[in-house]
This record gives C-alpha cells, sequence and structure tokens, in this order.
C-alpha cells in the first residue's frame, strides 16, 4: 500500500477495485487517507481523504455503488474522540463527503447493508470502552441522510465489525461480540437471541469473525471474551 496502517476498513467496489480507508498509521497516527486497490495491474493508488481520521469505523457499500462510512474515533485514553459523523465516498468522483449524523456517537459497531438499502448499525462502545458497550442500534437511511434510533438488541456488544450478516430472507444474523448471536427481522422490527451460547462472559466473541456459506449456514470462528484467553474454537449457525 502507499500507507502503513492497521485495524483500518477495506470493501469490494463496483468496479472490482478495493476502497481501504482510514486506520493507524506508524506512531499511534490516525489516518484520514483512503487508497485503491486495483486487482487487474497490482497496483495501490491514493484517493481521496475522510474529513476527519477514523480508527474502529465501518464501511458499507451501498445499492448505489457509493460507500458509507460511520462512527469511530480517535486519539487514546484521555484524548480520545468518538465520532456521530456519517460519510460517503463516490467512486465517480474519488471524494468523501458530510452525510449527515448517528444518533449516537459509537466506535467499535458494526454496520450491514439491508435488503431496502438502509443500513442497520450495532452497538460498539461510549470512550469508557467495555464498560461502555452499547445494546441500542440505529438505522441509516441513504435517501434522507438522516439515522434514526431502533429497538434495543437483548444485550450490550461491540467490537464485532464484519460478523453482521445479511441472511437470504432479509433478516440480520449479529454473530460477534456478545454471549449469543442475534437476529434483527426488518419485518417486525425486532431482535431475537439465537438460542446456543458462544461464551461465558456476556463480551464474548470479540474481534471474531462472520462467514455467510453457500447453503445460507453461518461460520463463527475465534475471538475472545472478558477475562477469557484467545479462542480457537468455531460455531455454526443454521436457520
Amino acid at each position: 500500500m502507499n500507507t502503513a496502517r492497521s485495524d483500518h476498513r477495506a470493501t469490494l467496489l463496483a468496479d472490482g477495485k478495493v476502497l481501504i480507508v482510514g486506520g493507524v498509521g506508524p506512531g499511534y497516527s490516525f489516518l484520514a487517507g483512503a487508497e485503491l486497490y486495483d486487482p487487474i495491474t497490482g497496483a495501490f493508488t491514493p484517493t481521496g481523504a475522510m474529513t476527519a481520521p477514523h480508527e474502529s469505523h465501518t464501511l458499507t457499500t451501498l445499492p448505489d455503488g457509493r460507500v458509507l462510512t460511520t462512527g469511530g474515533h480517535r486519539g487514546r485514553h484521555e484524548d480520545i474522540v468518538i465520532y456521530r459523523s456519517v460519510e460517503i465516498y463516490a467512486p465517480a468522483t474519488g471524494r468523501f463527503s458530510g452525510a449527515g449524523n448517528l444518533a449516537v456517537a459509537r466506535h467499535k459497531h458494526d454496520a450491514v447493508l439491508l435488503a431496502d438499502g438502509r443500513v442497520l448499525i450495532s452497538g460498539g462502545s461510549d470512550e469508557h470502552d467495555d464498560r461502555g458497550a452499547y445494546a441500542s442500534a440505529e438505522i441509516y437511511d441513504p435517501k434522507t441522510g438522516t439515522s434514526t434510533l431502533t429497538v434495543r438488541m437483548p444485550g450490550v456488544r461491540y467490537k464485532h465489525a464484519g460478523t453482521s450478516l445479511l441472511l437470504p430472507d432479509g433478516r440480520i444474523l449479529i454473530a460477534g461480540g456478545g454471549r449469543n448471536a442475534v437476529i434483527y427481522d426488518p419485518a417486525s422490527n425486532r431482535f431475537g437471541a439465537v438460542p446456543g451460547d458462544l461464551g461465558t462472559a456476556p463480551l464474548s466473541r470479540l474481534f471474531s469473525t462472520a462467514t455467510l456459506l453457500r447453503d445460507a449456514t453461518a461460520l463463527i470462528t475465534g475471538g475472545y471474551g472478558q477475562g477469557q484467553s484467545v479462542s480457537a474454537g468455531a460455531w455454526l449457525y443454521r436457520h
């Protein structure tokens, strides 16, 4: 890449390129910059930057090909700033622009595209990290640029980026960041806990992964929980 970075985010664009955004650079420098990877040429090229540096944010590719980034933070400890900001990257122009605000400032959360083109944003935390983890969720509408709180999850969860999956029936499985997976049903606007434990700590499967298989089964792997070591465990969700 053109810039060394960690805890950044990446998403596939409609043209086959990969957008890589933000993160932390050398010396705990917080990055606003972004770059594009072209798998045809194998080259990375800089593109437009976010309006502010972000770590622990989310990226979601929208149906029209634009990319939504939400929340995140910059700074550490007493200097940390948690964002409410929402920005959208337009591949046609290579630029980010402001697109409203979240209802709640949050980082270490997750975001997933709903079947109707809106985005479900779940969990995360405030500046108190695990002691400030959220059970709240909100829905961002890219048509209006507004985000509205929705029903709360059954329990708090955070550090679960990339573990929210759109199932074939339109429901959302949120697999990471908690003792149980949960299902969100947009039709009824309800969350429900999935039977089966993923850990013994309320905040379990932190920094785990979730992958939707071809038969709509989800594979959940690894992660850790409060007071627990890193896990080699794997779980399957079957609907």
